[in-house]
């Protein structure tokens, strides 16, 4: 019982899930859920290719979310917000993230195995 309480806060918090089309998180979908009412929230999911971080924190309007991708893995990453850096720079700067899609309001990333830390407005 205990293992689907922990589950359902990296899932639908932490927004860590197993990609269908890649299975054993060799691709990791991440969808955060910035839920109001919460100040910070941090999970973590140990994969076959090692720990996954999906970490976020209101700064005022600003969402600082942190996001570690394990080595020989990748991360398909869904974020709502207007504007998007990562580590304080726009996303094109950043060799590692391939932008799918960029949309006001939707942004669809693909990231490579690293850390990341993204400012969401």
């Amino acid at each position: 019982m205990f293992g689907e309480v922990n589950a359902w806060y990296y899932k639908a918090l932490g927004g860590i899930f197993p990609d269908e089309d890649q299975p054993g998180f060799k691709n990791t979908v991440l969808k955060p859920n910035f839920v109001k009412g919460l100040t910070h929230f941090e999970a973590s999911h140990e994969s076959p290719y090692g720990n996954i971080i999906s970490s976020w924190r209101r700064k005022g309007k600003t969402i600082e979310y942190e996001v570690t991708v394990p080595a020989n893995s990748t991360a398909t990453l869904y974020l709502n917000g207007k504007s998007i850096r990562e580590n304080n720079k726009p996303l094109e700067k950043n060799s590692l993230i391939e932008i799918n899609k960029s949309d006001p309001g939707m942004h669809i990333l693909r990231l490579k195995a690293g850390s990341y830390s993204f400012s969401i407005k």
